[in-house]
């Protein structure tokens, strides 16, 4: 009676240190997003994609698509492939397009069955990926970044 009295007493301890946040077996949230140049991209996704963590990197494009790397991690593309989802539009061209008609991670982002590149975006009788129209816009900074460096 008095082991299960014990074991009772140490789970309740355990269970309240758990719940109060000092007895954690997962990695604190601050060392797995750490940042340490404040690029705005985390240390372990710059390694991952063989760039400096210790070296301010967001404005570099290393595939030269348009959009630059901070860009590239926010959208979830590959920023050693031009048109990460393989539909026929650049991942730049796809992140200013001013719209949400295309997704660079997406290659078919409205799911009609027609892949974004085959599409007429703005009705002219061209599709997207022909289109030569310049329609750059600021999209809430995607891939804006204060760093320069690739």
């Amino acid at each position: 009676m008095e082991l299960i009295t014990t074991g009772r007493r140490l789970s309740a301890v355990l269970a309240a240190l758990a719940a109060g946040g000092l007895l954690t077996m997962a990695q604190p949230a601050s060392a797995a997003s750490r940042d340490s140049d404040h690029d705005g991209m985390p240390n372990r996704w710059e390694v991952r994609h063989h760039l400096n963590p210790l070296r301010a990197n967001a404005n570099g494009d290393r595939d030269h698509d348009g959009l630059r790397n901070l860009g590239e991690f926010r959208h979830h593309t590959d920023l050693l492939d031009v048109d990460s989802d393989d539909d026929g539009l650049e991942d730049g061209d796809e992140s200013h397009d001013c719209t949400t008609a295309t997704n660079p991670d997406d290659a078919d982002t409205d799911d009609d069955g027609v892949e974004d590149g085959d599409e007429d975006g703005d009705h002219d009788g061209v599709d997207n990926a022909d289109d030569d129209s310049d329609d750059e816009c600021d999209d809430s900074g995607d891939d804006s970044g204060s760093d320069s460096g690739e």
